[in-house]
């Protein structure tokens, strides 16, 4: 863990321009700061680095972990969904990524909460995310061609690193209850004043009782409620494996997403899917045709998590006041969203079949 003193150089944002003054912003292409005026270039220190790891007791929802450093930072809440970005303090208004609104205003009441120690920087600028985005919209051939045109303002994509909480675990696990065994059982029967022989499936059920153990590594969920997570999913994976130790540098031109889901609640999250997997694997092992009366006592040991920033390109649109969210892998380019559907296009559509429905029928009845 680093020290106080540390932190706060870390947690400085002031990049101004060598050549001009200026400030720098985070460039993904080249991995350096850029100037926006004169296009001057500032290296930026980094090294990669296995995220730290913190103790988390599921029993007294407890942990020990170092807080987000706020010299430098300041917390903007959206007036229209609630969102909480982190952002520079030289920033007091920006469009909210999530629902596209304008009106954001400063919080200071809230908590910085849990250092991301380590973060995964953009690799796809602003340039190819638009890019990319407009190739995407241009398979949309039900969107109305509004949305088309309006959804390809450059100004409309915000480049944000979303909060994750990631856990490892020891589980182990007792359980009770009973397998079974089909087998093949021939039987007659009188068809008809006949006899016929056939054949049933007959299961056999045996007690069955033991321990068993997993050990779970980096199971991630998205430490934010105001996300799409099945539009997150579509992303695809990031490589939290090559991490860069966290610098505010990386930040500078973008935003961060102060997390609204806490440790204990995130835990609470993947440990149903660890328990899930658990149980499949104690019923893969065994190797049963059926299981009955299953009963799982549950151990975790040795919990532990850690706080990652992970980058996405976002884009929100509104029309017919439902509010349409776009994601952007910022790490490998993949697009996930879904497009309004156009009326007109669909009403064309239904139109163009029944005009060839009559005609195939006006056409068979002269023949």
């Amino acid at each position: 863990m680093e020290s106080t003193a540390e932190a706060k150089i870390i947690a400085a944002n002031d990049f101004p321009c060598p050549g001009c003054g200026s400030q720098m912003e985070f460039d993904p292409d080249t991995q350096t700061l850029q100037c926006i005026h004169c296009g001057g270039h500032g290296e930026i220190p980094t090294r990669v680095a296995e995220a730290p790891e913190y103790l988390y007791n599921p029993q007294t929802d407890s942990y020990t972990a170092p807080n987000w450093e706020s010299a430098g930072h300041h917390v903007v809440r959206c007036q229209g969904c609630g969102a909480e970005t982190v952002v520079p303090a030289a920033v007091m208004t920006a469009q909210c990524p999530f629902c596209g609104c304008n009106y954001v205003v400063d919080a200071d009441a809230v908590d910085m909460g849990i250092l991301p120690e380590t973060m995964m920087p953009f690799r796809l600028s602003k340039k190819t995310a638009i890019e990319k985005f407009r190739q995407w919209v241009k398979k949309r051939f039900w969107a109305p061609s509004k949305f088309k045109k309006s959804s390809l303002k450059p100004e409309a994509m915000t480049g944000i690193y979303l909060p994750f909480w990631t856990y490892d675990a020891d589980v182990v696990t007792h359980y009770t209850g009973q397998g079974g065994r089909d087998r093949r059982e021939t039987r007659t029967r009188r068809v008809n004043g006949k006899t016929e022989t056939y054949t049933v499936t007959v299961t056999d059920w045996y007690p069955i009782s033991g321990n068993d153990q997993l050990a779970f590594d980096d199971a991630a969920v998205c430490a934010t409620k105001q996300v799409n997570l099945s539009l997150l999913q579509k992303l695809g994976a990031f490589s939290m494996k090559t991490l860069a130790w966290y610098n505010p540098a990386f930040l500078a031109g973008f935003q961060a997403k102060r997390y609204d889901v806490g440790v204990g609640e995130g835990f609470a999250s993947v440990r149903s899917d660890m328990e899930d997997s658990m149980e499949s694997h104690i019923r893969s092992s065994l190797g049963y045709d059926h299981y009955r009366y299953m009963q799982y006592q549950h151990q975790f040991y040795n919990v532990k998590f850690k706080h990652i920033l992970l980058p996405v390109w976002m884009s929100s649109y509104k029309y017919k006041e439902k509010i349409y969210q776009f994601m952007i892998n910022g790490e490998t380019g993949k697009v996930a969203g879904k497009s309004p559907v156009s009326p007109l296009k669909v009403l064309g559509a239904v139109l163009l079949c029944a005009a060839v429905v009559a005609a195939v029928f006006l056409l068979a009845s002269y023949l």
